[in-house]
């Protein structure tokens, strides 16, 4: 048993507690408070998926777009987010998506080390990929596509190796499709790893898998291509991402899917990751194969068109990340060499004395305490907090519409509200089915361009919003109360103030009785 212990305090290394100490600093900076705008229209997707045991193929929760086509396109992951409210509330939420965060960076990190980069520089390229990638963190479901995404990549790594079976692809992308439709960038991703490898065997021949293994791995895409089909949707599940990738409307006024924002650190961060692959190109050292190349810049692109796409860009482009990295560090050896005119001191670099067993033990067990102390310490500092239901609710307080939603729900009848966009998922959680229906939330894809732009023709008073407003003919108004049109609403006699406080302002139509 003694042995044992010992043996086991031996293998907690320094790189142990580096690693350690890099996904608990992860989780507890992904540990974000529940404050995304999309999260409470999921968790009603959830309900209404259980409540009516079905799936709804129509808009029902606005008045604005009631009965417009809707691809609940991320179906499956917004009945799995209900569940799991249903079972811990927000705090599992929140520590569940925290982990999945962790999980991708832990994909990050085999992908930079499957190039033989060393440990320490893996944890920095890692933590630098991460939050790179921290705007599209919280409780949402795209962040499994980050998840899914790292883990296609580390498969088809195995699967060149020989270690995987083509056939594990198919279920993995039918999966993926009912979780969320950007599994199409796993389809992408596939194909492309495929069409390196097929390159690099016809180009060269060493190091590449043999013809009979890349002609499975493409029928496997293939048949996981028919497989994502079998869905509630069909082929609009394809369609709506390709909407949605291709719409100006969207990315010129939905900040996640507007392009990187080079002045905030996360921006800065990928910066810092384009500059290491161009300086490790310039080199001349590099040597990656197609395949590396294919995934690093097809994702680069996605990632420059919209910053939700960064984390994706991140995963793909390890490898190359990793081999830029390397000949960087190649480069700085080559250029300040160890220089030591003393032999008796070269000697004595390259004798190492035997540790004795107990030595080695002790340094592990300091090792470990070391890393159950700092990692206990930043769970504590920053996870605990915003996993604690009372400072959940005090956020939410703070950022959504609270008590402009128990002003309406108080009403005793439906309620006709149009609002800010980013209260939507938030009053329809709190509203529908009973209190009301909202004008827009985060679908906007339901919505369509017409409905869309007359609300942006309201919310940056634009001419003829007031036409927008009289054919909505809203029973109320709820706006953030530093808006601009609150104040044109407190001088309208149609209007007259219903709840206000320092987050939301909410008007109600004259005559209509709450």
């Amino acid at each position: 048993m003694m042995v044992a212990c010992a043996g086991a305090l031996r293998r907690v290394t320094s790189t142990v507690v580096l690693r350690g100490l890099l996904f608990t600093a992860i989780f507890s900076l992904a540990a974000v408070p529940p404050l995304d705008p999309d999260l409470w229209w999921h968790l009603a997707n959830g309900r209404l998926m259980l409540a009516t045991h079905a799936i709804p193929h129509a808009d029902v929760y606005s008045f604005s777009a009631a009965g417009h086509p809707w691809v609940m396109h991320e179906w499956l992951a917004d009945l799995a987010m209900y569940l799991l409210f249903q079972a811990g509330g927000l705090p599992w939420l929140v520590a569940v998506f925290a982990g999945v965060v962790t999980a991708a960076a832990v994909c990050l990190y085999l992908l930079l080390r499957r190039t033989g980069l060393t440990a320490s520089a893996a944890v920095v390229l890692t933590l630098v990929g991460a939050l790179a990638g921290s705007t599209a963190w919280g409780a949402r479901p795209q962040l499994l596509n980050v998840l899914f995404c790292g883990l296609l990549l580390l498969g088809l790594i195995e699967y060149r190796a020989g270690r995987l079976h083509a056939w594990m692809l198919p279920p993995f992308i039918w999966l993926w499709a009912n979780l969320h439709s950007a599994f199409v960038v796993g389809v992408i991703i596939s194909g492309l790893f495929v069409a390196g490898e097929a390159v690099d065997a016809w180009r060269t021949g060493e190091g590449t898998m043999p013809r009979r293994r890349l002609t499975a791995l493409a029928a496997a895409i293939g048949a996981g291509c028919v497989l994502s089909f079998i869905n509630p949707f069909g082929i609009q599940t394809i369609l709506f991402s390709l909407g949605t990738l291709t719409s100006p409307l969207i990315q010129n006024n939905i900040q996640e899917w507007a392009s990187p924002d080079f002045h905030s650190l996360p921006g800065l961060l990928v910066e810092g990751i384009i500059f290491l692959l161009l300086a490790g190109l310039a080199t001349g050292r590099v040597r990656a194969r197609t395949s590396e190349w294919l995934l690093a810049f097809a994702l680069l692109y996605l990632a420059l068109s919209s910053q939700r796409h960064v984390p994706l860009f991140v995963l793909a482009a390890a490898p190359l990340m990793a081999r830029c990295a390397q000949a960087l560090l190649g480069l700085a050896s080559s250029l300040f060499p160890r220089t030591d005119q003393r032999p008796l001191a070269q000697a004595a670099l390259r004798w190492t004395p035997a540790r004795p067993m107990g030595q080695t033990a002790t340094l592990g067990a300091i090792n470990l305490l070391l890393l159950m102390v700092v990692a206990t310490g930043m769970i504590a500092y920053r996870a605990v907090p915003n996993l604690r239901p009372e400072a959940q609710a005090a956020s939410i307080k703070a950022a959504l519409p609270v008590q402009a939603a128990d002003a309406l729900a108080r009403a005793g009848r439906p309620v006709r509200v149009f609002n800010y966009y980013d209260y939507g998922g938030y009053l329809l959680w709190r509203l529908y089915p009973d209190g009301g229906r909202v004008y827009i939330d985060g679908r906007v894809e339901v919505y369509g361009p017409q409905v869309f732009s007359r609300y942006l023709r309201v919310s940056y008073l634009a001419s003829g919003w007031q036409d927008v407003l009289t054919q909505a003919h809203p029973d109320a108004i709820v706006l953030p109360s530093a808006h601009p049109l609150t104040g044109v609403l407190g001088q309208d006699a149609d209007f007259r103030l219903l709840s206000r406080d320092d987050v939301a302002t909410v008007f109600i139509r004259v005559g209509f009785a709450p």
